[in-house]
């Protein structure tokens, strides 16, 4: 991890409370033509149905220009240096793009084993022709990890451990999706509030060691993010395509379990640096 650079708390021209109520304002203009679209349906919103985009595309603009104002080009290039950060030990990696298909795949079959569900599994070749495009377009749109691990997870870490940084990082993130639990229906994909922030908190200590792991790397923990939402629609995982929550609700029981694991490994998530 490294912190070092890291413009000390109070001293920064934007405050951090304030570049993540920035991230939510101009991200929740995008969720306004989903949230009207599933009530009054889609033909009253048409020409605003391209600020959906801004929802995915918002976290990082705001990163770059928080970057910018409170460190100028040394702050930019800092921020957007992460992106490219790419050497890690080759065990991350396989954790990184193995370890999301096999959480969802392992919560699929329990499910099934335990008789929760009969859901039918994708042949490999029909999975990966599914998750491929899903992947490269959450690759190159979504710029959340930019902002809560490139940006404010530092911050929060030059303050607390680790641990604490990610379970408040986590809290942060589970409200930022809250728009989507007003849509007619509730979250399109089946989420209930309570397990969309059981699976939120221990995802965000995975990716907080997993940013620590790698000397502040963004691209790593962005595979990670991407890939576990590419494999969660790419597999009847999701409540709205297993008809179930209970491959979600397995699979939130494992990312506790990792998280815990994760949490204890050297150095101890709970400490924070000297």
């Amino acid at each position: 991890m490294n912190t070092s650079t890291i413009t000390p708390p109070g001293k920064e021209r934007l405050p951090l409370a304030a570049v993540i109520i920035a991230i939510f304002v101009v991200s929740w203009i995008g969720t306004v033509p989903q949230v009207m679209a599933s009530w009054v349906g889609a033909k009253a919103v048409p020409g605003y149905i391209k600020l959906l985009q801004i929802f995915i595309l918002a976290p990082g603009i705001v990163a770059v220009w928080a970057a910018w104002m409170n460190g100028g080009r040394a702050g930019l290039r800092q921020l957007l240096g992460r992106v490219v950060r790419w050497r890690a030990a080759w065990w991350i990696y396989a954790a990184v793009l193995l370890g999301p298909p096999a959480v969802v795949l392992a919560s699929v079959l329990m499910s099934n084993a335990l008789g929760f569900t009969a859901l039918a599994l994708p042949g490999p070749a029909k999975a990966l022709a599914t998750f491929a495009p899903t992947f490269l377009v959450y690759l190159l749109l979504n710029t959340e990890e930019l902002a809560w691990r490139g940006y404010v997870l530092p911050r929060m870490q030059s303050r607390w451990s680790p641990l604490v940084a990610a379970l408040v990082l986590g809290v942060i993130w589970t409200l930022f999706h809250m728009p989507y639990f007003f849509m007619k229906g509730g979250h399109p994909g089946g989420f209930t509030p309570l397990l969309f922030l059981l699976m939120l908190l221990p995802f965000s200590v995975l990716l907080t060691r997993t940013f620590n792991a790698t000397a502040g790397s963004v691209l790593l923990p962005h595979l990670l993010h991407q890939s576990i939402n590419s494999w969660g629609e790419s597999l009847p995982f999701l409540p709205r395509f297993a008809h179930s929550l209970a491959p979600l609700t397995i699979s939130v029981a494992i990312l506790i379990v990792l998280s815990a694991l994760v949490a204890v490994v050297r150095p101890p998530m709970w400490l924070k640096p000297a």
